[in-house]
Formats: C-alpha cells, sequence, structure tokens
C-alpha cells in the first residue's frame, strides 16, 4: 500500500483503495475448492463501496444511462468495460461473496477486447488449476499498474485513471507453487504463459 490509500475489508476480498486514481491499488483474495461446485452467477448488481471513506468509483464514471419516454434506457457509453479486478465467478460458491465482487471498489477501466479476451482467459486458467487440485485453496492479489501521469476517463465525474498494465499473483501454499503474470491493457493474441513473470 501507498501514503493514503485505504485498506477496505469485506467478507470473501479486500482491496487496497487508491483515492488519488479512484479505483483499487490491488484486491486480494482467495479461491477455494468450492468454487468447482458453485451455483451461484453473475448478479450484476454494481454499486459504491460505502465501505470506501473516501468514496469509492461510481456508475457515472463508466458511462451515463437516460430513460426514455419508452421507459427504455439508452446508455452513453465512455469506451471502457467496468473490469473486474477479483473476478466474480472466483465466487460463485456464496451469492454473498459474489455479490460484493461488484462494488465499484473492485472495477477498473478495461477495454473490452483486453476484459474479454486475455483476462478473462487467464481468469479462466487460474480457476481451471481448482479442478486438478481440488483439495488446494489459491491466493490472489490482483491489481493495475497505477503511477503518475495515466490518462483518466474524462467524460467521468470522478475522472478514473485508466491502466495501461494489469498484474496477478497467484500462491497455492498446499503445493508450495506460485506465478505472477503482468499484462497490457489491449487486445492481447499472444498465449497466456508468454506474461508470465517473476513474483519479483
Amino acid at each position: 500500500m501507498q501514503p493514503g490509500d485505504e485498506l477496505v475489508k469485506h467478507a470473501a476480498l479486500t482491496p487496497a483503495y487508491a483515492g488519488k486514481y479512484e479505483q483499487a491499488r490491488w484486491v486480494a483474495h482467495m479461491i477455494i475448492p468450492d468454487v468447482n461446485k458453485g451455483t451461484v452467477f453473475r448478479t450484476n448488481d454494481f454499486r459504491v463501496d460505502e465501505k470506501v471513506k473516501s468514496g469509492s468509483a461510481v456508475e457515472a464514471d463508466y458511462f451515463l444511462k437516460k430513460i426514455k419516454p419508452d421507459n427504455s434506457i439508452e446508455y452513453d457509453a465512455f469506451g471502457y468495460d467496468r473490469g473486474h479486478l477479483a473476478p466474480s465467478a472466483d465466487f460463485r460458491w456464496s451469492k454473498t461473496a459474489l455479490s460484493e465482487s461488484y462494488y465499484y471498489s473492485n472495477m477498473s477501466p478495461q477495454l473490452a477486447d483486453f476484459n474479454r479476451g486475455a483476462w478473462g482467459d487467464l481468469e479462466d486458467a487460474i480457476r481451471g488449476y481448482m479442478y486438478g487440485h481440488p483439495a488446494t485453496e489459491l491466493y490472489v492479489v490482483t491489481g493495475p499498474v497505477l503511477k503518475p501521469g495515466l490518462p483518466v476517463i474524462e467524460r467521468g465525474v470522478n475522472k478514473v485513471s485508466i491502466p495501461e498494465q494489469y498484474f496477478k499473483v497467484v500462491l497455492d501454499l498446499n503445493n508450495k507453487k506460485a506465478i505472477a503474470f503482468v499484462m497490457p491493457n489491449q487486445a492481447i493474441t499472444k498465449p497466456l504463459k508468454s506474461f508470465a513473470t517473476s513474483i519479483d
């Protein structure tokens, strides 16, 4: 954590919120064996994280919506997905835990081709590891690479910083294995293993 960051403890995940960038510097969570038999799926209940004392990002940091006369909703998107740092599917064993993953303190602006492409593939691969190691638990820390001078979402109310890279560190204590990844916030065609790096 950096000076000014705020540690926010939820039941299933813990963000270190960096108010300067309006997103978490990192989010820590565990993937437990129950993920393999979980039956809870996306809740899409995106919301402000009331535990962030300085105020978390909000919906209007990512898009605006307007109710039209016919009661349909018109969306004005700003070009970025609300990318989960701790992915919702890692919590499909608990409705409460999965719902916590939709706090804006767990969101970061990701390009759609990245979020729905290689980043999602990495999340799937880490969960897939659990099928071959059903008795283990994984400790995961995920975050954006935050640094001065990052561009921001200009149309958003809080001017959320747009990271150029994201990292993910995974630790399997039972089997004494660990790995880290650093990936650019862009469409990726290279194999995931090419983004593996040392935890240091």
